[in-house]
């Protein structure tokens, strides 16, 4: 058994990369074991949708939900004696490495809504992803694109945009037809969970990928 639609996204970690990359559904395959890593024959697949606003907690359940079922299945498939799996198309394979912090840290370069599917695929329990202000690590717990286009360098801590803060992103901010992040909820180093609006009690300085 494998948590992606396979021969996309082997490896690790399929639920948070497939979120990160804006697919449209995820799902689990229950396929035959072979040589290498999850690329044997495919016996079953079944799918879910991913919503606009799911976090990669959500799809685990989604998902979760289809493991006993899929693998009930799949055992009858093997014991009617079928052996008509169907190949990997190994030209459409996808292998994805383990997540490590490098890989939760935000780049403000990256449009709003790849940072947006960043924060929701790094949900609690899983790592969050994190950033600086003024040397200090802050994790981004909620966040969301935000609804004005704001122009200028990314990482800026721009403005208030209802009960959220605009951090401006993408490599095309200069320009002004960036929309930013709008960050809602933050946590601190010592685990303190703050709205964002307590937290960045004034507008101005900049969020960094490094210390």
């Amino acid at each position: 058994m494998h948590d992606s639609l396979l021969p996309s996204y082997g490896g690790f970690a399929p639920l948070i990369w497939a979120l990160i990359n804006g697919e449209k559904e995820v799902g689990v395959t229950a396929h035959m074991m072979d040589a290498g890593l999850d690329a044997g024959d495919i016996v079953l697949q079944r799918a879910v949708p991913v919503g606009d606003r799911d976090t990669t907690t959500d799809l685990f359940h989604k998902t979760l939900e289809l493991f006993g079922p899929i693998t009930v299945d799949g055992l009858d498939l093997i014991a009617s004696g079928r052996t008509d799996w169907t190949p990997q198309d190994r030209s459409k394979a996808s292998f994805f490495h383990k997540r490590a912090e490098e890989d939760s840290r935000i780049d403000w370069t990256w449009p709003a809504e790849d940072l947006d599917r960043l924060v929701r695929a790094q949900s609690d329990p899983y790592p969050n992803a994190f950033t600086y202000h003024r040397g200090h690590r802050i994790r981004i717990v909620a966040a969301s694109v935000s609804k004005g286009l704001y122009g200028g360098t990314p990482g800026r801590i721009f403005i208030r945009e209802g009960d959220a803060v605009v951090i401006v992103a993408g490599a095309e901010a200069r320009r002004g037809r960036s929309h930013g992040l709008a960050v809602e909820r933050i946590r601190t180093e010592d685990g303190t969970e703050l709205a964002a609006t307590d937290y960045f009690t004034t507008m101005g300085g900049y969020l960094t990928s490094r210390r």
